[in-house]
C-alpha cells in the first residue's frame, strides 16, 4: 500500500512542515532534524537510501511525541524504537511511503 508523505503533518496537536534539505543536514551530520521551534522536520532526499528515509521520518515523528510528552528518551532509545516500526510498517505491513509531494529546499 503505498501512503504519499503530505509537505504538512499533523503529530498530537502540531503541524509539522515536512521538506528536504540536503545542505543543511550534510553540514550537521544527519539524516533527518526537526526544529520544534520552527515545527519543521527536515530531511535528507538526495543522499539517503529509500529505507533509511523512511526510518528516519518515523525517528523524527518519534522525537515529536516524545518532546511534547514529556518523555526522557535518548536518540538510541528513539533509533531502536523507529527501527522496530519500520519492520512493522514497511516490511510487514506492505506500506510504501510516496515522497513525490516533498520538495528539496
Amino acid at each position: 500500500m503505498k501512503i504519499k508523505v503530505p509537505p504538512t503533518i499533523k503529530v498530537l496537536s502540531h503541524t509539522y512542515n515536512v521538506r528536504f534539505d540536503t545542505k543543511d543536514l550534510v553540514a550537521n551530520g544527519a539524516m533527518g532534524l526537526t526544529r520544534h521551534l520552527h515545527q519543521e522536520i527536515i530531511l535528507d532526499g538526495v543522499n539517503v537510501p529509500p529505507s533509511e528515509l523512511n526510518q528516519t521520518f518515523l525517528h523524527e515523528l518519534l522525537h515529536i511525541v516524545e518532546r511534547h510528552f514529556c518523555l526522557k528518551l535518548g536518540d538510541d532509545d528513539i533509533d531502536r524504537i523507529s527501527e522496530g516500526m519500520a519492520v512493522v510498517l514497511f516490511d510487514n505491513l506492505g506500506i510504501e511511503l510516496d515522497w513525490s509531494g516533498i520538495k528539496e529546499e
